[in-house]
């Protein structure tokens, strides 16, 4: 056994001075509300780091503390996780005990000294009505994406930083076909709870001996009988075993980094490809195969998210790349012969 349980004396002592420290450091702003705290590295020569939130477009600096404090701080979360912080590993990559945040943590030589991000995670519930009642998604778009999931169909959620991928996500998980299913929920890091009941959840771990990677947890998930493979965000190699999943009969979910729909399959082919696998136009044709529609976010000048566009993917044009086709209101009422079940 590892980890604080196999000594609960110690598990209880680093516990009590991590959440001692927490809350001295960050307590206020964490318990306000806010949702994402930075805290940065010392500039060179100096022993203070500053400390900063940001919950919307612009970043806002709160004061500043002492290196040491962060780096006891720190030391103390890879302690309790039964992790080390040090030079020759310089990274660290948990979730925060009771609480729940999730935290990446760096230090020196890959930082001028010791800084993390810390990111609070949401307790509530959220729907595809909640978006359309914020104004976040028409009832038209969020008719179509209940009609992709209703039919099984894969759905990228693309969209650049902090524009509500992980969101949307959670809220596609609340509809009936994945809440009376059971869908394998795949992560790295942890950023939320599915709300399926019967959700197969998986966390990855790299920093683990061996390091326990996304691409290894996809290929275990394609072992149980789930009815969805739903991977939190995809940022490498991983997406191959996903490509392979979602063409052997099991629809799913994903987050992806990207500035368009288009951008979003270029990268899922660029990560591909990172398994070493040739990108020739046979595998292209494939991922668009596995990929039935994207569903691509945006933000507007005053950091409002909105869903931007929802797009069909309808194969792949050696000459001209994915072939992709906008959904709108026809699809939604399922009328023509090009509509989403087309």
């Amino acid at each position: 056994m590892t980890g604080p349980a196999a000594d609960p004396d110690r598990g209880a002592l680093l516990l009590y001075a991590l959440e001692r420290l927490r809350e001295a450091l960050f307590g206020d702003l964490l318990s306000g509300g806010v949702a994402n705290v930075l805290v940065l590295p010392p500039r060179r020569g100096c022993t203070r780091c500053r400390v900063v939130v940001k919950d919307g477009p612009e970043p806002r600096f709160v004061r500043e503390v002492g290196a040491e404090d962060v780096m006891r701080f720190l030391a103390l979360v890879a302690g309790f996780h039964r992790k080390e912080l040090r030079r020759d590993r310089p990274t660290l990559d948990a979730v925060l005990p009771v609480t729940g945040e999730r935290i990446h943590a760096d230090i020196e030589p890959v930082t001028t000294g010791p800084s993390c991000s810390i990111r609070r995670p949401y307790r509530g519930r959220v729907t595809l009505d909640d978006w359309a009642a914020s104004g976040a998604a028409t009832t038209i778009q969020v008719t179509l994406i209940r009609r992709l999931i209703l039919e099984r169909r894969t759905i990228v959620i693309a969209g650049d930083v902090d524009t509500g991928k992980t969101t949307l996500l959670r809220a596609c998980l609340e509809e009936p076909a994945l809440m009376e299913g059971l869908p394998a929920v795949l992560q790295d890091p942890y950023e939320f709870e599915p709300p399926c009941p019967f959700a197969y959840t998986m966390l990855a771990d790299p920093q683990a001996e061996p390091p326990v990677t996304l691409e290894t947890l996809v290929a275990g998930a394609l072992r149980v009988p789930m009815t969805h493979l739903v991977l939190g965000e995809v940022r490498r190699a991983e997406a191959r075993q996903m490509v392979v999943g979602w063409t052997t009969g099991h629809p799913g979910l994903c987050t992806v980094h990207a500035g368009s729909a288009w951008d979003a399959l270029d990268r899922i082919a660029q990560m591909v490809g990172l398994g070493g696998i040739t990108m020739d136009a046979l595998q292209m044709r494939w991922i668009s195969r596995a990929v039935h529609a994207v569903v691509h976010l945006a933000r507007d000048s005053t950091g409002r998210r909105f869903v931007n566009e929802i797009v069909r993917v309808e194969g792949y044009d050696p000459a001209q790349g994915f072939v992709l086709r906008p959904l709108g209101a026809g699809d939604a009422d399922g009328g023509g012969p090009h509509g989403v079940d087309a």
